[in-house]
Protein backbone atom coordinates (compact mmCIF):
# COMPACT_ATOMS: atom_id res chain seq x y z
CA UNK A 1 0.00 0.00 0.00
CA UNK A 2 1.34 3.41 -0.97
CA UNK A 3 1.80 6.08 1.70
CA UNK A 4 -0.66 8.46 0.01
CA UNK A 5 -3.31 5.74 -0.06
CA UNK A 6 -2.79 4.95 3.64
CA UNK A 7 -3.10 8.63 4.59
CA UNK A 8 -6.30 8.99 2.60
CA UNK A 9 -7.80 5.93 4.33
CA UNK A 10 -6.89 7.23 7.78
CA UNK A 11 -8.38 10.64 7.11
CA UNK A 12 -11.49 9.39 5.37
CA UNK A 13 -13.53 8.92 8.51
CA UNK A 14 -13.19 12.55 9.59
CA UNK A 15 -14.00 11.65 13.19
CA UNK A 16 -12.37 13.97 15.74
CA UNK A 17 -10.07 12.41 18.31
CA UNK A 18 -11.62 12.32 21.77
CA UNK A 19 -8.92 13.87 23.95
CA UNK A 20 -11.16 14.32 26.97
CA UNK A 21 -11.89 10.69 27.82
CA UNK A 22 -8.95 10.49 30.20
CA UNK A 23 -10.07 13.61 32.04
CA UNK A 24 -13.61 12.28 32.38
CA UNK A 25 -12.33 8.88 33.48
CA UNK A 26 -10.13 10.50 36.14
CA UNK A 27 -13.09 12.33 37.67
CA UNK A 28 -15.27 9.23 37.51
CA UNK A 29 -12.47 7.25 39.13
CA UNK A 30 -12.21 9.86 41.88
CA UNK A 31 -15.96 9.58 42.52
CA UNK A 32 -15.69 5.79 42.70
CA UNK A 33 -12.69 6.10 45.03
CA UNK A 34 -14.60 8.46 47.32
CA UNK A 35 -17.58 6.11 47.44
CA UNK A 36 -15.35 3.14 48.28
CA UNK A 37 -13.48 5.09 50.97
CA UNK A 38 -16.75 6.26 52.52
CA UNK A 39 -17.92 2.66 52.71
CA UNK A 40 -14.67 1.70 54.45
CA UNK A 41 -15.03 4.45 57.03
CA UNK A 42 -18.68 3.78 57.78
CA UNK A 43 -18.29 -0.01 57.94
CA UNK A 44 -14.96 -0.22 59.79
CA UNK A 45 -14.78 2.96 61.89
CA UNK A 46 -18.34 4.21 62.06
CA UNK A 47 -19.47 7.82 62.04
CA UNK A 48 -19.20 10.20 64.97
CA UNK A 49 -22.23 10.12 67.27
CA UNK A 50 -23.07 13.79 66.78
CA UNK A 51 -22.69 13.72 63.00
CA UNK A 52 -26.07 15.27 62.23
CA UNK A 53 -25.31 18.26 64.43
CA UNK A 54 -21.63 18.45 63.52
CA UNK A 55 -22.40 18.77 59.81
CA UNK A 56 -23.96 22.16 60.50
CA UNK A 57 -20.88 23.58 62.26
CA UNK A 58 -18.18 25.63 60.57
CA UNK A 59 -15.15 23.60 61.82
CA UNK A 60 -16.55 20.34 60.43
CA UNK A 61 -17.49 21.99 57.15
CA UNK A 62 -13.92 23.32 57.04
CA UNK A 63 -12.66 19.73 57.13
CA UNK A 64 -14.70 18.83 54.07
CA UNK A 65 -13.65 22.04 52.32
CA UNK A 66 -9.99 21.32 53.08
CA UNK A 67 -10.06 17.71 51.90
CA UNK A 68 -12.21 18.53 48.88
CA UNK A 69 -10.05 21.44 47.71
CA UNK A 70 -6.83 19.43 48.03
CA UNK A 71 -8.40 16.51 46.17
CA UNK A 72 -9.86 18.67 43.39
CA UNK A 73 -6.69 20.66 42.74
CA UNK A 74 -4.50 17.56 42.83
CA UNK A 75 -6.88 15.66 40.55
CA UNK A 76 -6.63 18.38 37.90
CA UNK A 77 -2.86 18.16 38.20
CA UNK A 78 -3.01 14.34 38.02
CA UNK A 79 -5.11 14.10 34.90
CA UNK A 80 -3.02 16.75 33.13
CA UNK A 81 0.16 14.84 33.99
CA UNK A 82 -1.19 11.85 32.08
CA UNK A 83 -1.34 13.77 28.79
CA UNK A 84 1.99 14.81 27.24
CA UNK A 85 2.20 18.43 26.18
CA UNK A 86 -0.11 19.81 28.88
CA UNK A 87 1.62 22.03 31.46
CA UNK A 88 0.99 20.47 34.86
CA UNK A 89 3.86 21.24 37.25
CA UNK A 90 3.04 24.99 37.54
CA UNK A 91 -0.34 24.03 39.02
CA UNK A 92 1.40 22.29 41.91
CA UNK A 93 1.66 25.58 43.80
CA UNK A 94 -2.14 25.77 43.97
CA UNK A 95 -2.19 22.82 46.39
CA UNK A 96 -0.35 25.02 48.88
CA UNK A 97 -3.26 27.48 49.02
CA UNK A 98 -5.75 25.41 51.08
CA UNK A 99 -2.93 24.23 53.33
CA UNK A 100 -1.75 27.80 53.89
CA UNK A 101 -5.29 28.93 54.64
CA UNK A 102 -5.76 26.19 57.24
CA UNK A 103 -2.38 26.94 58.85
CA UNK A 104 -3.21 30.65 59.01
CA UNK A 105 -6.57 29.88 60.62
CA UNK A 106 -4.82 27.61 63.13
CA UNK A 107 -2.37 30.35 64.09
CA UNK A 108 -5.22 32.81 64.62
CA UNK A 109 -7.08 30.25 66.76
CA UNK A 110 -4.01 29.66 68.93
CA UNK A 111 -3.36 33.37 69.37
CA UNK A 112 -6.94 33.83 70.56
CA UNK A 113 -6.71 30.97 73.10
CA UNK A 114 -4.81 30.82 76.40
CA UNK A 115 -1.36 29.25 76.12
CA UNK A 116 -2.31 26.40 78.44
CA UNK A 117 -4.96 25.29 75.92
CA UNK A 118 -2.60 25.12 72.95
CA UNK A 119 -1.65 21.50 73.56
CA UNK A 120 -5.27 20.33 73.80
CA UNK A 121 -6.27 22.31 70.71
CA UNK A 122 -3.41 20.80 68.69
CA UNK A 123 -3.34 17.20 69.93
CA UNK A 124 -7.08 16.69 70.32
CA UNK A 125 -8.23 13.21 71.30
CA UNK A 126 -7.30 11.22 68.23
CA UNK A 127 -4.12 12.59 66.64
CA UNK A 128 -2.46 9.17 66.37
CA UNK A 129 -5.51 7.73 64.66
CA UNK A 130 -5.60 10.58 62.16
CA UNK A 131 -1.92 10.20 61.34
CA UNK A 132 -2.28 6.47 60.66
CA UNK A 133 -5.80 6.04 59.33
CA UNK A 134 -5.82 8.81 56.71
CA UNK A 135 -2.75 7.42 54.83
CA UNK A 136 -4.21 3.91 55.08
CA UNK A 137 -7.55 5.08 53.66
CA UNK A 138 -5.67 6.92 50.91
CA UNK A 139 -4.36 3.59 49.60
CA UNK A 140 -7.84 2.82 48.22
CA UNK A 141 -8.07 5.82 45.85
CA UNK A 142 -4.35 5.54 45.14
CA UNK A 143 -4.91 2.05 43.72
CA UNK A 144 -7.61 3.40 41.41
CA UNK A 145 -5.41 6.30 40.30
CA UNK A 146 -2.55 3.88 39.61
CA UNK A 147 -4.78 1.93 37.22
CA UNK A 148 -5.80 5.17 35.50
CA UNK A 149 -2.19 6.31 35.22
CA UNK A 150 -1.30 3.15 33.34
CA UNK A 151 -3.93 4.09 30.74
CA UNK A 152 -2.30 7.47 30.16
CA UNK A 153 1.13 8.54 29.01
CA UNK A 154 2.81 10.23 31.99
CA UNK A 155 6.11 11.87 31.14
CA UNK A 156 6.96 13.06 34.66
CA UNK A 157 6.18 9.94 36.68
CA UNK A 158 7.13 11.53 40.00
CA UNK A 159 4.69 14.37 39.38
CA UNK A 160 2.00 11.84 38.53
CA UNK A 161 2.73 9.95 41.73
CA UNK A 162 2.77 13.10 43.84
CA UNK A 163 -0.50 14.42 42.45
CA UNK A 164 -2.15 11.02 42.82
CA UNK A 165 -1.01 10.88 46.45
CA UNK A 166 -2.32 14.36 47.18
CA UNK A 167 -5.67 13.60 45.55
CA UNK A 168 -5.91 10.30 47.44
CA UNK A 169 -5.19 12.02 50.75
CA UNK A 170 -7.84 14.66 50.06
CA UNK A 171 -10.40 11.95 49.34
CA UNK A 172 -9.37 10.08 52.50
CA UNK A 173 -9.87 13.25 54.56
CA UNK A 174 -13.34 13.73 53.10
CA UNK A 175 -14.29 10.24 54.26
CA UNK A 176 -12.43 10.32 57.58
CA UNK A 177 -14.11 13.59 58.55
CA UNK A 178 -17.31 11.59 59.10
CA UNK A 179 -15.56 9.77 61.94
CA UNK A 180 -13.00 12.21 63.35
CA UNK A 181 -14.22 13.91 66.56
CA UNK A 182 -11.51 16.60 66.64
CA UNK A 183 -12.69 19.83 65.07
CA UNK A 184 -10.11 22.49 65.97
CA UNK A 185 -8.14 24.29 63.29
CA UNK A 186 -4.77 23.62 65.01
CA UNK A 187 -5.55 19.89 64.96
CA UNK A 188 -6.45 20.02 61.28
CA UNK A 189 -3.45 22.14 60.32
CA UNK A 190 -1.07 19.78 62.11
CA UNK A 191 -2.27 16.21 61.71
CA UNK A 192 -4.32 16.42 58.52
CA UNK A 193 -1.44 18.21 56.81
CA UNK A 194 1.08 15.64 58.06
CA UNK A 195 -1.21 12.83 56.88
CA UNK A 196 -1.35 14.44 53.44
CA UNK A 197 2.44 14.63 53.40
CA UNK A 198 2.78 10.96 54.32
CA UNK A 199 0.33 9.89 51.61
CA UNK A 200 2.01 12.07 49.00
CA UNK A 201 5.45 10.70 49.91
CA UNK A 202 4.29 7.09 49.69
CA UNK A 203 2.67 7.68 46.31
CA UNK A 204 5.70 9.54 44.96
CA UNK A 205 7.96 6.64 45.90
CA UNK A 206 5.71 3.77 44.79
CA UNK A 207 3.63 4.92 41.82
CA UNK A 208 6.53 5.74 39.43
CA UNK A 209 7.74 2.13 39.80
CA UNK A 210 4.34 0.90 38.65
CA UNK A 211 4.47 3.14 35.58
CA UNK A 212 7.73 1.88 34.16
CA UNK A 213 7.22 0.62 30.65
Amino acid sequence: MQTEHLISLLSATGRPVDTGWLRRTAWLGAAAALAATLVLVVSLLGTRRDLATALTTLPVLAKFAFGGSVAAIALVLFQRSLRPGLPARPLLVLVVLPVALVVLSAIIALLQAPVEQWSALTLGRNWRGCLVIVPLLALCPLGIFALLARRGAPVDRRLTGLSAGLASAGIAILAYALHCPDDTMPFMATWYTLAIGISATIATLILPRLLRW
